[in-house]
C-alpha cells in the first residue's frame, strides 16, 4: 500500500480559542488535527460554502443605515470606481 505525502500546517490562535475549540471537538471525538483535516479536504473537493463570505443580514442593514445617514436619506448617484462613490457620499 503507497502511502500519499503529507505536509505540516501551522497556525496561530489565542489559547482561549484553541482549548475551547478542542473541548467542544472532543464532545463528537475529534482532534484539532482531524477537524482540519476534514475542512480542508472538503475546501479542496469542494470549495467553500456558496454563502461564505457575504455578510449577515445585521452587517449589510448597518451598512445601509449608515450609507443613509451619510446621505441624509438621498439617492445615491453611484459610479464606476471607488472615487466616484466616495465623491457621491460627499456631495
Amino acid at each position: 500500500m503507497q502511502t500519499k505525502e503529507t505536509d505540516r500546517i501551522n497556525a496561530r490562535v489565542q489559547h482561549d480559542v484553541k482549548v475551547r475549540a478542542q473541548i467542544e471537538l472532543e464532545k463528537n471525538g475529534l482532534t484539532i488535527s482531524e477537524y482540519l483535516r476534514i475542512v480542508l479536504t472538503s475546501v479542496a473537493n469542494n470549495g467553500l460554502p456558496e454563502h461564505f463570505a457575504q455578510p449577515k443580514q445585521e452587517v449589510v442593514d448597518s451598512i445601509m443605515e449608515m450609507t443613509d445617514a451619510m446621505t441624509n436619506n438621498k439617492s445615491l448617484s453611484g459610479g464606476t470606481s471607488k472615487e466616484a462613490f466616495e465623491r457621491s457620499l460627499r456631495e
